[in-house]
């Protein structure tokens, strides 16, 4: 199934389901576009279209002497009575003399809507990356369930394209707040 209008499927009316959301693909798409979704509008979106159990957001969280901390947290304190945090700690590597920083949310995402299906019909998968490819199988074919992707238009894979999805950027008036 594939969906590129601008509206949420009637196919999740009355049902009931889960969000989870990759921190980490949507901060990145936040610098690049300059708007950011406001999780409270999100909510009440969801709500309108669907039976909506959770927003389960997925983030890693910096170490306290990394400078980004204090805007995390003010950004964390925004939207947590709007979602169900699920934190882990960011990872620094070393790589030429610096750290590489990665969030590393993918698995615990997957985990999570694993354990969880079974009380669900649908579920929602707010990133536009690859790697969630794999779990709609699961969800489909092994569940017999609905999984959506909902990401920025421009930075959601091509292979989630062909599944059913929609994009964030449709939504920017109802969900989005500028950053820039």
């Amino acid at each position: 199934m594939k969906q590129t209008s601008g509206q949420l499927p009637e196919k999740l009316k009355g049902e009931k389901v889960g969000v989870f959301v990759d921190d980490s693909n949507l901060y990145h798409s936040y610098q690049k576009y300059g708007w950011r979704v406001h999780f409270g509008n999100l909510r009440k979106l969801l709500e309108s279209h669907c039976n909506l159990q959770f927003i389960n957001y997925h983030v890693a969280i910096p170490h306290r002497s990394d400078t980004v901390i204090h805007g995390t947290e003010k950004f964390l304190k925004n939207i947590e009575q709007f979602v169900t945090l699920k934190k882990k700690d960011l990872k620094y590597t070393p790589v030429a003399g610096k750290f590489l920083k990665k969030a590393d949310v993918d698995v615990e995402i997957v985990l999570d809507a694993v354990r969880t299906i079974d009380n669900l019909d649908a579920i929602v998968i707010v990133s536009g990356d690859s790697d969630y490819y794999a779990l709609k199988d699961y969800v489909v074919k092994d569940k017999g369930k609905i999984i959506l992707f909902f990401a920025f238009e421009k930075n959601m894979a091509w292979e989630l394209k062909y599944c059913w999805h929609a994009y964030l950027d449709d939504y920017r008036k109802e969900i989005g707040i500028d950053t820039k």
